[in-house]
């Protein structure tokens, strides 16, 4: 198998499990028969109109016949082409979904690698090439080809002579266009991956727009964008050279099959072995032709952009989900620990034969230098990581035998700069939450965390968005924001990762203040590198190298 047809064959592996019903397929395909057989009666309707001219002229239910044909036809055709373009939009929709939540269940350790702005581009950008050839171009090539082998049918029932001469030219077309379309398939590949670089630099760009303007980098950025666009502009005018070239090829068949029809005709009018309507038939089915020809070009041209996409999204969706075959729901923890854990990434040992078993009441604090293993080692409990299940114990079960989505609900964590979405502060705070709650619960929340004064400021506004750069939150707000985000889920472990770092000493006091309230209700466990924070009552577990060296508990 080339690699096109390996492409191609990619594309409707990709779209088999979004396709329509089969009623949905048949009702296209009686829409493409009838509207294709308006289109093809009309011509023959001319020439008989034309045939029948007397002395009289024209009778007047033959020119209202006309008129109807037409009117009808062109209802026929205005349906056929919303009703593909609604089948090629709801695939597209489908197809989308499916990936994006493939996306939001991958394996966090298959995404590790990706950018996520080259990702969003991959779901909207490549499935957008798909969509095109479903929504626009399918149902032209289904007509076309009906059109195209009933009008040569027809034609050779009227005079096979002129058929040949059609078919000879349209052939010599085909034979001209066909390596041009093909040629689309890379094109359609280098343009994709040139724009979701580009998507990918200026999101980024723009995200830490307050770090480029305090560097002076927003020059230097400026005039690296212009690489990126010129390989933009480069791929994309490559397509545009390779397209330009089907408008013309297919008015250069036209044209030589008009004339190659007129000069025969001609001679074999002035002989007598042709009327005029079949002249006229034959010129009408001409120009009848040109439609479907243009738009099973198209289709082919679009259809390797098309198969350059879907191999970029097929990998998206053979990324490998998490698990969530397990039936044992986590209701409480009572018992949290990990045994003879290790963990490898590129060849580096991560956490070396970890054991050790979390108290059950009190703050624990992690402590050790920067890559000591204390982030990997608290992000085990989440279950990011698949190979590691079998290490870490949940009321002395394993974590492979609880269903993931109760662990997490179970667990909440707090990250070193607490990611907020660009969403309202209601949805912020109720992310992943199954019930609704009540702005009293909401607000409690907030106040149970010190966010009195922070509540005044917004107006008690629930509904206020939280902006990317999330200016709404000062000094150690964010934070405790993440907290009170952990006590709406009424989560049984709290895990922590540096939440002091970015903190004044005021803040810092009084963040460690609220854990220890917390750990009084809910099992703590935050990661320091700060001695200071540290009191006679903490848990302290001390690592170094990806190993626990000392504990007080």
């Amino acid at each position: 198998m080339d690699k096109s047809s390996g492409d191609t064959q990619s594309l409707w592996q990709l779209l088999s499990p979004h396709k329509p019903d089969r009623k949905s397929f048949v009702y296209l395909g009686l829409l493409v028969v009838i509207t294709t057989a308006l289109e093809l009666v009309l011509p023959l309707y001319s020439s008989h109109l034309i045939d029948s001219i007397g002395a009289n002229g024209v009778g007047t239910a033959v020119v209202l016949g006309l008129i109807a044909l037409v009117l009808f036809t062109a209802v026929f055709e205005a349906v056929l082409a919303w009703f593909g373009g609604r089948l090629g939009h709801r695939i597209s929709f489908r197809l989308r979904y499916s990936l994006i939540g493939r996306l939001l269940h991958s394996q966090s350790q298959s995404l590790d690698q990706e950018h996520s702005a080259e990702l969003s581009a991959r779901v909207v950008n490549d499935s957008k090439e798909v969509k095109s050839v479903l929504a626009e171009d399918l149902t032209g090539l289904l007509s076309g080809l009906i059109s195209l082998v009933a009008v040569i049918t027809i034609m050779f029932v009227l005079d096979w002579r002129l058929t040949l001469v059609l078919v000879t030219c349209v052939l010599a077309g085909f034979i001209l266009i066909t390596p041009i379309a093909l040629m689309m398939n890379n094109i359609g590949k280098a343009t994709q991956a040139a724009e979701a670089n580009l998507l990918k630099h200026v999101t980024e760009w723009l995200r830490y727009g307050k770090l480029v303007k305090s560097h002076n980098a927003g020059g230097e950025l400026h005039k690296r964008s212009q690489d990126l666009l010129d390989e933009c502009f480069t791929q994309e005018m490559r397509a545009t050279k390779v397209l330009s070239l089907i408008g013309p090829i297919s008015n250069l068949v036209l044209m030589l099959s008009m004339i190659a029809i007129l000069a025969f005709s001609a001679y074999w009018l002035e002989q007598g072995t042709m009327t005029l309507g079949t002249v006229t038939a034959f010129l009408l089915y001409l120009f009848g032709l040109t439609f479907p020809l243009m738009a099973m070009a198209m289709f082919f041209s679009n259809l390797n952009k098309a198969s350059g996409a879907a191999t970029r999204l097929s990998e998206i969706s053979r990324l490998p989900t998490e698990p969530s075959e397990a039936p044992l729901v986590l209701e409480n923890i009572t018992d949290l620990a990990v045994k003879d854990l290790c963990f490898v990434r590129d060849d580096k040992t991560i956490l070396n034969q970890v054991n050790y078993q979390f108290p059950a009441s009190g703050l624990s604090i992690v402590l050790g230098e920067s890559g000591s293993g204390k982030s990997t080692l608290l992000n085990q409990f989440l279950g990011f990581y698949p190979e590691t299940h079998t290490s870490v114990f949940i009321n002395g079960k394993t974590l492979d035998e609880y269903n993931l989505s109760s662990v997490r609900q179970s667990i909440a964590w707090v990250d070193q700069e607490p990611k907020l979405l660009h969403a309202s502060i209601r949805d912020n705070l109720t992310l992943g939450l199954k019930q609704q709650l009540t702005d009293d619960e909401v607000f409690n929340a907030l106040k149970s965390v010190g966010l009195h004064a922070w509540l005044e400021r917004i107006n008690h506004d629930l509904r206020l968005m939280v902006s990317e750069q999330s200016h709404q939150f000062s000094g150690g707000e964010k934070q405790r924001f993440a907290i009170a985000r952990a006590i709406l889920r009424q989560a049984k472990v709290l895990l922590l990762d540096e939440p002091t770092s970015a903190l004044d000493d005021s803040n810092k006091v009084e963040l460690m203040i609220l854990l220890r309230k917390l750990a009084d209700k809910m099992r703590v466990i935050m990661i320091s590198h700060h001695l200071d924070l540290i009191e006679p009552e903490d848990n302290v577990i001390e690592m170094a190298a990806g190993e626990i060296i000392n504990s007080n508990s």
